[in-house]
């Protein structure tokens, strides 16, 4: 529970202040609030649609579909790696 924890609160607040680091200032606001309204509804969303797959594929299915979901993101967020920031 504490390594999760741990990983939880690193992984947070770095997706936050990557988020707010390329979002220039005058939308700072309205950034923060769209990530809050996304985190949030992932985090109680997830989890429930998860035990639905669970209920039709079992554990081992579902892990892996969802390490496959995850998988589909990381071109995404490499895509946006190596941008410069557009705070002033």
């Amino acid at each position: 529970m504490s390594l999760f924890g741990a990983g939880f609160g690193i992984v947070q607040n770095a997706t936050f202040a990557l988020m707010i680091e390329r979002t220039p200032s005058a939308e700072a606001g309205t950034a923060s609030a769209l990530w809050n309204l996304a985190f949030d509804a992932g985090y109680g969303a997830g989890p429930a649609a998860f035990g639905l797959v669970v209920g039709h594929t079992g554990y081992p299915a579902a892990f892996l579909m969802t390490g496959a979901v995850m998988l589909a993101a990381v071109p995404a967020t490499r895509s946006r790696a190596g941008r410069t920031p557009q705070r002033a």
